[in-house]
């Protein structure tokens, strides 16, 4: 470095699928006080990931895309701050950064509206056989498969939360009975939201359709199991756009392939990305889909521009969104 020039903050941002982190307002302004490097695709290796954090001063996490635990800080000797978009870190081990002194940001949640059209649209796919037909349209003349209407039809919703009560006073215009069920949810909870609060076992037992809203956490981890799954109606479906590890995947997979349910719209898996060949991707009745709850072209926007921004007030020395402020003490 030649005398009296001050080295550049590094910044990587991490698993940029859709190319979109250059898209905002923000990326401009960080650009001309930082480079930025973007990658586009999972770094599979920790080789290839090491040689990405050599430098880098600042990381982008876009969520869950990539594990960022005591090994992979290990990789970043000069990293000072991990900004992260949404609030959820299942993937980031806290304490470890916190005790490598590297600063944590987060930006606010959505309103949840890109997931909750989501999960509607795996219900009406499903229900209708629309990836089916389409397939079919290519192949044949006229497709005759005959779907199921949504009215009349009773729908349970694990978890009522943000985005839950929200899928229950939608149903409420198909005509639809709404059952839900959660650790905290109350009677009170559930008549806002158009739904009857009952247990897990009848929600099971009386949904044509379970859809799943309720966050990972140690007791949700395999809630829909063997036996979960065996409750439910012959030819019902189950939606999840939560997380993967709440429903047992050996247990769909062979309710799945013994035609006991009806089928199963997934968004979410064990394994991010799902393997190319797993098992689900030879089902014909379930619909997959890769983790695009919230990866709309503006939420993805949002929080990018906001993630920046937190950057940015970090190099502004006023630091903002930090869930763990002690290490700047």
């Amino acid at each position: 470095m030649a005398e009296g020039k001050t080295e550049r903050f590094q910044v990587l941002v991490l698993d940029d699928y859709e190319g979109m982190a250059a898209q905002v307002p923000a990326f401009g302004k960080l650009q001309a006080r930082a480079d930025i490097t973007v990658m586009r695709e999972r770094l599979g290796t920790s080789e290839e990931l090491g040689r990405a954090l050599k430098e880098a001063n600042a990381v982008l996490l876009m969520r869950e895309r990539s594990k960022f635990g005591d090994e992979q800080l290990s990789l970043a000797p000069a990293l000072k701050l991990i900004s992260q978009t949404g609030q959820a870190i299942p993937h980031l081990d806290l304490p470890a950064a916190t005790r490598r002194r590297v600063a944590v940001a987060v930006t606010p949640n959505d309103s949840g509206i890109s997931t909750i059209e989501l999960t509607w649209g795996l219900i009406f796919a499903l229900l209708r056989h629309i990836p089916e037909v389409d397939r079919r349209m290519r192949q044949e003349s006229w497709p005759a498969v005959a779907g199921n209407t949504l009215e009349g039809k009773t729908i349970g919703v694990i978890g009522l939360g943000r985005i839950g009560r929200q899928i229950a006073r939608i149903a409420q215009a198909f005509r639809t009975r709404v059952l839900a069920t959660g650790k905290t949810l109350t009677d009170e909870r559930a008549r806002e939201a158009g739904a009857e609060r009952v247990s897990l076992t009848t929600l099971l037992k009386e949904s044509d359709i379970v859809t799943l809203h309720a966050p990972l956490r140690p007791e949700t981890r395999g809630l829909i199991g063997e036996k979960e799954l065996a409750l439910m109606k012959p030819g019902a479906i189950l939606i999840n756009t939560s997380r993967g590890p709440i429903v047992s995947e050996k247990a769909l997979l062979q309710a799945l392939e013994k035609g006991r349910l009806g089928g199963a719209g997934l968004d979410v898996y064990d394994e991010e990305p799902l393997p190319m060949e797993h098992p689900l991707r030879r089902l014909n009745n379930v619909v997959l889909l890769s983790h695009r709850g919230y990866a709309t072209v503006e939420i993805l926007r949002e929080r990018y521009e906001l993630a920046i921004g937190n950057i940015l007030n970090f190099l502004d020395g006023k630091p903002t969104n930090l869930i763990n402020p002690e290490v700047l003490t």
